[in-house]
């Protein structure tokens, strides 16, 4: 079984699961357990094997899946446009002016502002 990615609770305690053997034996009540819950886990050999989801779940992750293009897209407009103003284009003449050491030191400083801001 591959290791989940986060050391946090595991997201498939909350799952009902089922073996594998009782799945084949049982599938009419799996199939309404998913319909209630959402997902079931499938073991195999007392082992997380797989996750049975309803559709309605499957087709909500897929779509969390896909980037939000109009989304990105507004955000490089901003962005770009931002970068295309007097001031903007000022401050990249003074970055290019800068000696290495200057340079470093401003770029730091903004990392610096970044972090606090969050």
């Amino acid at each position: 079984m591959t290791q989940p990615l986060s050391t946090g609770p595991d997201p498939l305690d909350r799952l009902p699961m089922v073996s594998a053997t009782k799945l084949v034996a049982s599938m009419q009540k799996v199939t309404s357990t998913v319909m209630t819950r959402g997902a079931v886990v499938i073991t195999r050999h007392d082992e997380p094997a797989m996750v049975l989801v309803s559709i309605d779940r499957y087709l909500q992750l897929e779509q969390a899946a896909k980037p939000n293009l109009d989304a990105l897209t507004r955000q490089f407009d901003d962005m770009f446009a931002r970068m295309q103003g007097p001031q903007a284009a000022q401050r990249m003449s003074d970055a290019f002016a800068m000696s290495p050491s200057e340079l470093g030191t401003a770029a730091k400083r903004a990392a610096g502002a970044k972090r606090a801001a969050k």
